[in-house]
C-alpha cells in the first residue's frame, strides 16, 4: 500500500511539470533545440552573419575612402594656397619697398635700404612668380578633381559627359577680358548677390546655375554689334573656377607691376617709374589688395568643401544596419544609404530664399 502511495506522487509530480511553468520552459528549449536543427534555419543565420561581415568590411572601404578624399583635397589645397601666397607676400613687399623708395617724405637711409631689400625679393618675386604661372592650368585640375568632384553628392562619374564640359578657362577669362578689380567671389544667396547689369549679353541656358549655387555670368567687356557670344558662367563655390580667376588675375597685375619689377631688377628709377609712383600707386595697392581678398575667398572655400567631405562619408545610425533596413529607407531619402550623398545647403533659409528668385 506504501508503494502505491509513493507511485501516485510522483506522477502526480511529472503531471505537474507538464502542465506548470516548467514544462513551458522545456516545451520552449525544447523547440528551439529541433528548430536549430533545420537546414533553414541555419541556411539563414549564415546568411545573417555574411550580411553583417558584408556590412563591416563595406564600412572599412567607406572609412578608407574618406580618409583617402580629405587627404588629397588637403593637400591639393595647402599646394595650391602656399604657392600663391608666397608669390603674392613677395609681390606685395616688393611694391611696399617701391611705394618706400620713391617717397619723397622718406630718409635717404631708408630709401637705399628699401631699394636694396627690393632687388633682393625681385629675385625670389620672379622665381614664385614662373612657378606660379607655369603652374596655374595643373593647380587649376587638382582643384577640380579633389575639391569640386569630391563634394560633388550628384556627381556620377559613369554617367556620359564631354571631356572638357566646363568652358571657363583662362584664355576664355582673357577673351572675355574679365574684371580683375570688381568682380569678386561672392558668398551672398541668390541673385542679390551684386546687381545685374543693365545690358548683358545673352545667357546660355545650359551654363545657368541655381542662384543659390552662387554664380556670376560673365559677358564679354569689348564686344561689337555683331559678338553673338554668349555668357560664361562663374561658379564661385568651385574651386577650379576660383583658381582659374585667381591664376588669370596674377598674370594680369604681374604684367601690370612691370615698371615697378624693372625698378626693383636696376635699383635707379627713370622717369616713367618715377611718373608710376605717382599716379598708379593707388590702383596698384588696390589690385594687391584684391588679389589677397581672392587667396583668402578660396581659403575659405577649400577649408570649407573639406568639411563637406567629412559629412559626406559620416557614419549611419545602428538603426540602418539591421536586415533590409537599407533598401526600404533609401526608397523615400537617403538617411541609410553607406555614404551620405545629401548635397550640402549652407542654410535651409537661404534655399527658401533661392526658390523664390525667378530662373532667367
Amino acid at each position: 500500500m506504501p508503494a502505491d502511495r509513493a507511485d501516485d506522487r510522483q506522477s502526480d509530480r511529472e503531471e505537474q511539470e507538464r502542465t506548470g511553468w516548467l514544462g513551458g520552459v522545456g516545451r520552449f528549449f525544447r523547440l528551439i533545440s529541433y528548430l536549430i536543427g533545420l537546414p533553414i534555419i541555419t541556411l539563414l543565420g549564415s546568411l545573417l552573419v555574411g550580411y553583417y561581415q558584408y556590412l563591416n568590411a563595406y564600412q572599412e572601404k567607406v572609412t578608407a575612402r574618406a580618409e583617402s578624399d580629405v587627404r588629397l583635397a588637403t593637400t591639393a589645397f595647402t599646394d595650391i594656397s602656399k604657392k600663391f601666397a608666397d608669390a603674392q607676400t613677395l609681390q606685395q613687399s616688393m611694391f611696399q619697398d617701391f611705394l618706400s623708395a620713391l617717397d619723397d617724405t622718406t630718409g635717404a637711409e631708408e630709401q637705399a635700404l628699401a631699394t636694396r631689400h627690393a632687388k633682393n625679393v625681385w629675385e625670389a618675386y620672379e622665381a614664385a612668380g614662373l612657378a606660379l604661372l607655369q603652374a596655374g592650368d595643373m593647380m587649376a585640375r587638382d582643384a577640380e578633381i579633389y575639391v569640386d568632384w569630391a563634394t560633388d553628392a550628384g556627381r556620377d562619374p559613369a554617367k556620359p559627359r564631354p571631356p572638357n564640359g566646363d568652358p571657363l578657362s583662362r584664355l576664355l577669362l582673357a577673351a572675355y577680358d574679365f574684371d580683375c578689380s570688381s568682380i569678386l567671389p561672392a558668398f551672398v544667396p541668390g541673385n542679390a548677390a551684386r546687381p545685374k547689369p543693365e545690358s548683358t549679353c545673352h545667357v546660355d541656358p545650359n551654363q545657368y546655375f541655381d542662384p543659390n549655387d552662387l554664380s556670376d555670368n560673365l559677358c564679354p567687356r569689348q564686344r561689337s554689334e555683331d559678338d553673338r557670344r554668349s555668357s560664361v558662367t562663374i561658379h564661385w563655390y568651385s574651386a577650379k573656377h576660383q583658381v582659374l580667376t585667381m591664376h588669370y588675375c596674377f598674370d594680369v597685375l604681374h604684367r601690370r607691376l612691370a615698371k615697378v619689377r624693372a625698378w626693383a631688377s636696376q635699383g635707379e628709377p627713370t622717369p616713367a617709374i618715377k611718373l608710376a609712383a605717382r599716379i598708379e600707386r593707388e590702383q596698384l595697392r588696390t589690385d594687391i589688395d584684391t588679389q589677397a581678398a581672392r587667396l583668402d575667398a578660396f581659403t575659405g572655400l577649400a577649408l570649407h568643401q573639406i568639411e563637406v567631405i567629412r559629412v559626406k562619408y559620416r557614419p549611419v545610425s545602428f538603426a540602418c544596419h539591421l536586415p533590409f533596413a537599407t533598401p526600404l529607407v533609401s526608397s523615400r531619402n537617403d538617411a541609410c544609404t553607406p555614404v551620405q550623398t545629401r548635397p550640402f545647403r549652407p542654410d535651409k533659409q537661404d534655399d527658401k530664399q533661392s526658390d523664390k528668385q525667378p530662373k532667367t
